[in-house]
């Protein structure tokens, strides 16, 4: 059973909260995640672009692609600590930008605690990963270099970085299903009223993961940008080496509807290839429909090493770009 909430093994969320019988514990963890840009088309300069005083630099508007070439960096350092029924944690987002040392950051990815109010209850509270949607936010456990559609909108749905929310949450395995209700601050943190959200989650056989989630947001025509009511579905089913999966999004407005279709070959324990379908279409008046595809293969080098190799073609008719990187994820 998937959920992005993991309670004692009944449950799934990426904070590993300790079941009640387990002593005090603290742990630290993160990741770095190296993504080199081997091509980029989407990055290449308009014709006679450039800078005033400064043809050949790279800055904005400048006649060089600017990325192609480049070395990115992002890291993550987790700390969680579980008192009896009690897990805290912060997650701690650094990224190292490729162009300038300007653009480099640190920031709070997630803050928040989870209490096993009962065997089958926990309650969670915080800013937390957004648990609608099937993708998750950190390079460690996505399936690919680059997030799908829905995943982008989704973040574009969110004002807090990583398609992140806050509030609180319950979460109740009831034998077989899970569900999650929760409260929250308006997702575009612009509107007096709270989001809510309702998220079901079961597996009906051996191998087969269903999600349904649905949170809501104001009618609110002074935001241009919120999309109102989101609902999500999204499957997954693993059958001995391969896998496959789809994630449907429709919205009340902005977004008619975005899918991610992918499949997954394990053609041994340290190699895989995965190969992934997405489209999205708009009820916005002058935004394109837009399709992606995109072609990934990794190589777990070691334990705590993944090497990836990624080509992806975004098209919306009137643009079509490729981009390739290679991406280097080390664990800790």
């Amino acid at each position: 059973m998937r959920n992005k909430f993991l309670i004692c093994g009944a449950m799934l969320l990426p904070i590993g909260v300790a079941c009640a019988d387990e002593k005090p514990s603290a742990t630290v963890s993160g990741f770095a995640d190296i993504i080199y840009v081997m091509s980029d088309e989407s990055a290449d300069a308009p014709v006679g672009g450039h800078v005033a005083g400064n043809p050949n630099g790279c800055t904005v508007g400048s006649t060089k692609n600017c990325t192609e070439g480049k070395f990115g960096a992002d890291g993550e350092i987790d700390v969680m600590a579980t008192v009896g029924k009690v897990t805290a944690r912060v997650d701690i987002d650094v990224s190292v930008a490729p162009l300038t040392p300007t653009d480099d950051s640190a920031s709070i990815e997630q803050a928040f605690f989870a209490w096993q109010f009962q065997d089958n209850v926990t309650l969670i509270g915080g800013v937390i990963n957004n648990p609608i949607g099937y993708e998750a936010n950190d390079a460690p456990d996505m399936d690919f270099t680059s997030h799908g559609l829905v995943y982008d909108v989704l973040d574009g749905q969110t004002a807090l970085d990583g398609s992140n929310i806050a509030g609180v949450a319950a979460v109740v395995d009831l034998g077989g299903i899970t569900v999650t209700g929760a409260l929250l601050n308006d997702l575009q943190q612009v509107d007096e009223e709270n989001s809510l959200a309702l998220l079901a989650n079961a597996s009906p056989m051996e191998g087969l993961e269903l999600e349904l989630g649905f949170v809501t947001q104001a009618d609110n025509k002074d935001n241009p940008k919120s999309a109102e009511d989101v609902v999500d579905f999204n499957a997954k089913y693993t059958f001995a080496s391969f896998v496959a999966g789809i994630d449907y999004l429709t919205a009340g407005k902005i977004v008619d509807s975005v899918y991610d279709i992918w499949g997954v070959y394990q053609i041994s324990d340290a190699l895989a290839v995965k190969a992934r379908l997405s489209s999205i279409s708009y009820e916005a008046a002058g935004v394109k429909d837009t399709d992606a595809t995109t072609l990934y293969g990794s190589w777990q080098a070691n334990d705590n090493l993944l090497i990836a190799l990624e080509w992806r073609n975004d098209d919306n008719g009137s643009t079509d770009t490729d981009k390739i990187t290679a991406e280097f994820i080390a664990t800790f």
